[in-house]
């Protein structure tokens, strides 16, 4: 099943969320999803178009078109598109199940009202993603 979640102001597109989460995202400008780490889920990132700056706990560093970057679980790690234009990005996580149902939660969140840093921080939470 296919679906369009908005997650922060960023729209996603589930592709797959069975054994395997995968989904794309168009990065605005200025789009920042601060450091943090998942308890359940490895994450890769794989940009498609553009230029992304990746944080992790070594710092900064740039990450262009082409580049594919896995972290472990608990590895920290964040990203920000400080290119100016939209970087198209590919969403990955295994198992993924925890990642899916918090992009869901955001999205549904985001329909009732816009949401507070405190709010994302504890719904995060309640998907084994803690925050710094």
């Amino acid at each position: 099943m296919i679906e369009t979640l908005d997650v922060l102001g960023a729209p996603m597109t589930v592709q797959r969320d069975a054994g395997l989460f995968l989904a794309e995202q168009p990065i605005p400008p200025g789009y920042f999803v601060p450091p943090h780490r998942h308890a359940d889920d490895e994450e890769m990132l794989y940009v498609v178009e553009g230029e992304l700056t990746l944080i992790d706990e070594t710092g900064e560093r740039q990450a262009a078109a082409g580049s594919c970057v896995h972290f472990e679980r608990g590895h920290l790690h964040g990203f920000r598109n400080d290119s100016g234009g939209t970087v198209k990005l590919l969403v990955i996580a295994k198992p993924g199940v925890q990642t899916a149902e918090m992009f869901r939660h955001f999205d549904r969140a985001a329909k009732a009202r816009p949401l507070a840093p405190p709010e994302v921080v504890a719904i995060a939470a309640e998907y084994g993603v803690s925050f710094g």
